[in-house]
């Protein structure tokens, strides 16, 4: 998709600077860091099942319980110690 963004001009020189010293187009450029904001900023939310399971006072009464350990594998393994 193709579309127009606006600048100022100073915003524009530093753009330009920026593009000579990465060495990619400007709209590269511009294409990478509306990504990588993207990535920050999106909402990241929890699985449905997850949310659905926490909405529930009594989850233990619900037919189709939640199993935990399934999600164990996402949490990876133990932290290594700092000291």
């Amino acid at each position: 998709m193709n579309f127009s963004v606006h600048f100022d001009d100073a915003t524009v020189d530093r753009l330009n600077k920026a593009v000579e010293r990465a060495g990619v187009t400007r709209n590269r450029l511009i294409s990478m860091a509306v990504q990588e904001w993207l990535a920050r900023n999106e909402e990241k939310d929890w699985p449905e099942t997850l949310l659905a399971h926490f909405r529930n006072p009594a989850p233990e009464l619900a037919q189709d319980t939640l199993d935990f350990q399934a999600w164990r594998e996402h949490l990876g393994g133990p932290a290594e110690p700092r000291w």
